[in-house]
């Protein structure tokens, strides 16, 4: 089975996180720029939420 970047990124990601092992800052500036995009596309989306609001949502769960 073939896996893509971004699975290779997860593992290493999660190597680093659970081992200690050294994340290659290839992978590290990947994984930025994917968040980046995430978090743009959900502010296009839903707006900025201020942290007032934020906490509210998370008392309702």
């Amino acid at each position: 089975m073939k896996s893509t970047v971004i699975e290779e990124d997860v593992e290493a990601v999660l190597q680093h996180a659970f081992h200690g092992k050294p994340l290659d800052p290839d992978v590290a500036r990947r994984v930025r720029e994917r968040a980046s995009q995430i978090t743009e596309r959900i502010r296009r989306t839903h707006g900025v939420i201020d942290d007032a609001s934020f906490a509210e949502l998370l008392e309702e769960e």
